[in-house]
């Protein structure tokens, strides 16, 4: 019984430390109330004005951004049906072709100025009507990140391992998406 409840509490642990590294959002601080009234009426305008681009991409399934046919085409065979996960504060989509994985995810509370190196290098590029960035990491991860809103952003995350360049086919998958964004 101690056992299983240590290897229990162990895999609790691990997915927490998963959800905390996940991602590369810095936060998103929100302001404090201010008594200053002008102060208050420029952060309230602020607030009204970005609110309605974040709700559409707050009701959005990240797996209805990509099918399966769509990833199966740009990455080969899945081994099953696309898995709806939360990483941290993104609500995501796992596709898990031979040997690669792919999210895809929508963040509601972090833009492109959320998207931090890491150790890897990053790019700013345009998809379609969209700003985005992408993010090479040495481990043979690729990220391309596309921006939104100032506060919302689309994630396609692909881990092809170290012999592989996962960019080229990230981009792929991103350019798919793009069109379906608000």
């Amino acid at each position: 019984m101690n056992s299983r409840f240590a290897l229990t509490s162990l895999a609790a642990a691990a997915l927490l430390a998963v959800a905390a590294c996940t991602g590369s959002t810095t936060g998103d601080p929100k302001p404090t109330p201010d008594t200053n009234s002008s102060a208050s009426s420029t952060t309230t305008q602020e607030s009204t004005s970005s609110t309605k681009p974040n709700d559409s991409l707050a009701d959005t399934d990240p797996c209805t951004l990509l099918t399966k046919s769509e990833a199966e085409q740009v990455i080969g065979s899945l081994q099953g049906e696309p898995t709806p996960t939360k990483l941290g504060s993104s609500k995501s989509c796992e596709f898990s072709p031979n040997g690669k994985n792919l999210i895809v995810g929508t963040r509601t509370n972090a833009g492109l100025a959320g998207v931090q190196p890491g150790g890897g290098e990053i790019k700013d590029i345009t998809i379609g009507s969209h700003q985005a960035k992408q993010l090479l990491l040495a481990g043979g991860s690729c990220g391309v990140y596309l921006g939104v809103t100032s506060s919302s952003r689309v994630d396609v995350v692909l881990n092809a391992g170290a012999s592989t360049d996962p960019c080229p086919l990230a981009l792929k998958i991103a350019e798919l998406i793009e069109p379906k964004l608000p």
